[in-house]
């Protein structure tokens, strides 16, 4: 059966390791590409050895193009469509199967990052090919799709390198200086009247992050942190950046989302709001841990309500103690099972209405009763009985039912206390209006906010 495959160029030269500050961006990139092959059944070919070791005259992208039929073919593997992409790609762990987008066409994307250097070099490479280039279709090499029909197209083109490689040594390195195969594959496309896919969107291609200002986040609203390019992008192209620093800004952006490639990570294996209506939402979840990280490691948490654990089994990886408070024996017992892979959270089975006094906490995680009155009396008593907690709520705004009822929810209780100057809003969490929960319910605001007593 032909399957697609994904081509991933990491080829680790030794002689330019110092200058690339190590490989280890490369390890990076590949546990990306890995798990996403993964999970949409896609080959995974790495591409790590050198076909010809003169990395002069046949240097990593011209081989990458010349060869890549050729490889597959001695690997034996049965291929229909394959992603050539580069090492200084991440994929994004939810990028759709990009795949199903194709036509099954040649697939690239336009090449809008320098256009003064994509106009030179098609001036510096328009008297070899004798072939007036459409510029608006030009495209970069580092990401393209394309399929077995298109075989024949390379391996001409592989006939056409090895024919002609000292002139093209001479004309990349000398006359032209800008870049190796990129536009010599866009004049051999185009003269051979390749049908192209250029509509997916860029951010599939998400280039040249820091020139776009896609490392900031909506300072603004003071609601979300994350930095725009791993909310809106699909696969980041880590390219542009100093090369010595590539190593460190891909491994900062690994300890951040490292954890979404790892189906045994904790996070991967509680619910989300979408399967479960009385947990938190994913998105909650994340936030959590973007906003507490490693900051609260020594505090305790208090959770009003824990429910079946599975925010709860998120407040354990990060404060020192967790006290879960739930007045159902079935969903201790759940939550129980769900938090079995840690050993700081202390569930208490009692009502938190009936003669309960709070223990000593740092923080507090407010989603027992949701009336406006016992919103108001946790609020309340955490003002009196503890020493200006943080304060969690979920579910604070107004639920939209099916018939088109608007739901009793927490926020008037909050309002009222922030009003009386008591409490403030430090950040809106969660998902935003819109969203809809396992039951149907929409949301008409953000599902979540973190407060701090006055």
């Amino acid at each position: 059966m032909k399957k697609n495959v994904i081509f991933w160029v990491g080829v680790k030269n030794k002689h330019y390791s110092e200058k690339y500050g190590g490989w280890d961006w490369m390890d990076i990139s590949r546990r990306t590409w890995e798990y996403w092959c993964k999970k949409h059944d896609v080959i995974f070919f790495p591409f790590e050895e050198p076909i010809d070791e003169d990395l002069v005259r046949f240097r990593i992208n011209w081989q990458k193009s010349i060869y890549c039929f050729d490889l597959l073919d001695k690997a034996g593997i049965d291929y229909d469509q394959i992603f050539l992409v580069d090492a200084t790609c991440m994929v994004k762990w939810d990028m759709p199967n990009v795949f199903e987008l194709t036509d099954h066409k040649f697939t690239a994307w336009r090449e809008k990052d320098n256009l003064r250097w994509v106009y030179d070099s098609i001036r510096g490479y328009e008297d070899f090919f004798s072939y007036k280039l459409n510029k608006y279709d030009y495209f970069s090499s580092g990401v393209i799709i394309f399929n077995r029909t298109h075989r024949d197209l390379f391996l001409e083109f592989k006939d056409l390198y090895l024919n002609n490689v000292d002139k093209f040594v001479e004309l990349q390195d000398k006359i032209v200086r800008k870049g190796t195969e990129q536009t010599p594959l866009n004049y051999w496309v185009q003269k051979n009247n390749v049908e192209l896919n250029l509509d997916l969107p860029f951010s599939y291609k998400l280039t040249h992050i820091h020139r776009k200002q896609m490392f900031a986040h909506n300072w603004q609203l003071n609601e979300d942190n994350m930095p725009f390019f791993i909310k809106y992008g699909k696969n980041w192209v880590f390219n542009g950046i100093p090369k010595d620093q590539r190593t460190e800004v891909m491994s900062q952006v690994w300890g951040l989302v490292g954890y979404n490639y790892d189906d045994e990570h904790f996070l991967n294996k509680v619910k989300d709001k979408v399967l479960d209506k009385d947990t938190t939402s994913r998105k909650f979840k994340e936030d959590l841990i973007n906003t507490f990280g490693d900051i609260h490691k020594n505090d305790t948490l208090l959770e009003l309500g824990c429910n079946r654990g599975h925010t709860t089994r998120v407040y354990a990886s990060l404060f020192k103690k967790v006290i879960a408070v739930e007045r159902s024996e079935d969903n201790i017992k759940v939550a129980k099972e769900i938090c079995g892979d840690v050993d700081n959270v202390e569930f208490i089975c009692q009502d938190v209405y009936d003669n309960f006094k709070l223990p000593k906490a740092d923080v507090v995680h407010i989603d027992a009763g949701h009336s406006h009155r016992e919103v108001m009396f946790d609020i309340e008593r955490c003002l009196q009985e503890l020493q200006k907690p943080i304060l969690i709520f979920d579910d604070v705004c107004e639920k939209l039912y099916p018939n088109g009822e608007i739901g009793l929810t927490i926020r008037t209780a909050i309002d009222e206390f922030i009003k009386l100057n008591k409490i403030q809003i430090n950040k809106y969490i969660g998902e935003d209006k819109g969203y809809e929960t396992g039951n149907g319910k929409v949301l008409l605001g953000r599902e979540g906010m973190i407060c701090s007593v006055i």
